[in-house]
């Protein structure tokens, strides 16, 4: 249907509902056919920008990808205990490849540092969870990848909108529908940018007319530079450091200055030093049972990459290692069950009626809502090491 037809039904279906001359029956609630979906669509892509022949390109033939539904239920971050996912992605192997790369893009890859300020080892850490090094990119239909997503509802309206960041994309950079190929979730090139990451971070690094972050690896890296740049990666800083602590140390008194945690008797794990200057938080990705770690706020800006507290101590601990400035972490992790998302919406529901300032309620547990978890576990007698488990969730939702 042509887009000025589709505009005048809308606007028709709209008066005979506002005037009463349309009887609602049960089946206009049902779900619509996938081509219906698709072309329901268009309205929203046009005010973004997207052409008609862009869109009719993009849609024609496509029919929705009945795997997905499946995938979404298998992704890592949440199936594996943490040190399960670090041990299985910080491998001699991946450590190996990654000085490789290093040697051979030492150039681009100093220049893309100076440039962004961004710490290059934390860019090949990226480069080598995302794809291992550029081994596999991905061969899925991107724009039927997320057509299927937001079809399904999954994640919300998120999908849909990402499908029509990808419309962009195939736009800006003239792509066809075959070009746009990626991973089954949506992600794109070396680096597997999101459209939406694509639209506001890509760059075209080596000044070819073209952000070509499937072809062209420069691109691909100095646009990760750019996202974490543009997500408040601070020049100079490290992400963190494993630690070693004393006995008895005062858990609620979680956000100090390198000099203080020294004062307190905290030590790196690796015999290192801390630096002169910052301040760090202490973390326990696993509990107060498992490892722990100072951060700075280099670390959360990684995890905007990826919001899993599992992914982003892997991309940290996977540039220590390229970089040869770290060994390997020390101890033995908590080996727990992590809470799954409905849990965490739950915990965090639960805590914000008993009038706690909880941050949001999207099940993300950042830094700021395990300093909301720690208040919790103080007045409650708890270890305050502000990790959301089985224990946090039973004392606070109950079951």
């Amino acid at each position: 249907m042509i887009p000025w037809m589709r505009d005048t039904l809308r606007s028709l279906l709209a008066m005979m509902l506002v005037f009463g001359l349309a009887t609602v029956a049960p089946a206009a609630f049902a779900k619509p056919t996938f081509q219906n979906y698709l072309e329901s669509l268009y309205p929203d892509a046009a005010a973004a920008g997207v052409k008609w022949e862009t869109f009719e390109a993009a849609i024609k033939g496509m029919t929705p990808n009945t795997k997905l539904e499946k995938l979404t239920r298998q992704q890592p971050e949440f199936k594996r205990t943490i040190g399960q996912y670090v041990q299985k992605s910080v491998t001699d192997a991946r450590i190996k490849a990654g000085r490789a790369m290093a040697k051979k893009y030492a150039r681009t890859l100093a220049a893309i540092e100076k440039k962004y300020g961004v710490d290059k080892y934390a860019i090949l850490a990226i480069w080598g969870m995302e794809t291992n090094f550029g081994g596999y990119i991905g061969k899925s239909d991107v724009l039927r990848s997320l057509a299927t997503l937001g079809y399904m509802g999954y994640r919300g309206d998120y999908f849909q909108k990402e499908f029509i960041n990808a419309l962009l994309v195939m736009q800006q950079e003239r792509l066809s529908r075959k070009q746009m190929r990626g991973s089954w979730a949506g992600a794109v090139g070396h680096t597997q940018f999101m459209p939406s990451s694509f639209l506001k971070y890509a760059v075209d690094h080596n000044g070819d007319g073209k952000k070509d972050l499937w072809g062209t690896r420069t691109d691909a890296l100095a646009s990760a530079a750019n996202y974490l740049k543009g997500n408040g990666w601070v020049t100079g800083r490290h992400w963190g450091y494993q630690v070693t602590l004393p006995k008895n140390i005062d858990l609620t008194r979680a956000d100090d200055s390198y000099a203080n945690w020294k004062k307190r008797g905290v030590k790196r794990t690796d015999g290192g030093q801390f630096p002169g200057r910052g301040n760090a938080t202490l973390f326990f990705p696993s509990g107060v049972q498992g490892l722990a770690f100072l951060v700075t706020e280099n670390f959360p800006v990684i995890k905007t990459y990826n919001f899993s507290d599992a992914y982003a101590l892997s991309i940290a601990h996977l540039s220590d290692r390229i970089a040869n400035r770290s060994t390997p972490f020390q101890g033995k992790w908590n080996l727990e069950t992590p809470l799954n998302k409905k849990q965490r919406i739950a915990l965090q529901e639960a805590l914000l009626k008993k009038g706690y300032p909880v941050p949001r309620t999207d099940g993300r547990v950042g830094l700021e809502m395990r300093a909301v978890i720690r208040q919790f576990q103080s007045r409650n007698g708890m270890a305050p090491d502000g990790h959301a488990d089985t224990e946090i969730y039973r004392a606070v939702v109950g079951g």
